[in-house]
């Protein structure tokens, strides 16, 4: 199922950038294994892969031009927890994960510990991202998005891309905050 929901997602996104220069159009790259999990913020932390995530890995690693910003590899999450700066990418993408910490308080990761987080897709240029939540007694994690709509909340990778595909914004506007 997330197969062809990815793959759908996909032709949406491609639709929308046929006559984008060769350097915009997306692209997907080769998948990297889940040979410890799925990265977390905190350095060396992994959690399992779920059911959706496995198959979301299975078929792809990064994926750029992707909805809210490129969707990362395990091995971009990794790459997260060192300072060596020799991707800018992956530099620009921590840059905004932690300019949105420090200068917005609703921003996941100043509401749940880094061992509860996964940057799953992220931009160097725009504060476009995507947080996996883990949450105790779940097969999948909550994914927190945030784009120029606001914030969204999904309760896993499919209700996501069957938004996604639907341009379904509607989330934006349900309010998780009493």
């Amino acid at each position: 199922m997330i197969k062809t929901l990815i793959e759908a997602a996909f032709a949406q996104t491609a639709k929308y950038r046929e006559t984008a220069e060769e350097a915009l159009r997306p692209k997907m790259w080769p998948p990297t294994p889940l040979s410890h999990g799925i990265p977390t913020l905190a350095p060396s932390v992994f959690r399992p892969g779920s059911p959706m995530l496995e198959e979301r890995f299975q078929l792809l690693g990064r994926w750029t031009t992707a909805s809210h910003g490129h969707w990362l590899s395990t091995a971009d999450m990794e790459a997260l927890w060192s300072d060596n700066g020799t991707d800018p990418f992956i530099e620009g993408v921590k840059q905004m994960q932690a300019a949105s910490a420090e200068g917005w308080s609703n921003d996941a990761s100043t509401l749940f510990r880094p061992e509860r987080l996964s940057i799953f897709a992220g931009s160097e240029y725009s504060n476009e991202r995507i947080y996996l939540l883990w949450l105790d007694f779940e097969d999948e994690p909550e994914l927190w998005v945030y784009d120029a709509n606001g914030e969204s909340r999904y309760r896993d990778l499919a209700a996501y891309l069957q938004a996604y595909l639907a341009e379904d914004v509607s989330a934006a506007s349900i309010s998780w905050r009493a």
